[in-house]
């Protein structure tokens, strides 16, 4: 499951390259819990770690928006 969700995100952000993240639509309780989940992990695949890297500068982007999501 989580896996699948991965990669969807990956496929997404792949298809909106050069455009705004897909990311940035995601809700606020939900990039935490994705964010969470990357930082719970233990070996990732290179995709789950693109996956979790572009998570965390999601994160850091709210974050310096005054959002503290994460």
């Amino acid at each position: 499951m989580r896996l699948s969700v991965l990669l969807i995100l990956v496929v997404v952000a792949g298809c909106n390259w050069g455009r705004e993240s897909p990311l940035t639509n995601i809700k606020d309780a939900e990039l935490r819990k994705q964010n969470y989940r990357c930082q719970m992990a233990g070996e990732l695949s290179a995709a789950e770690i693109q996956i979790c890297k572009n998570i965390r500068r999601e994160c850091d982007k709210r974050a310096s928006k005054g959002n503290y999501v994460c």
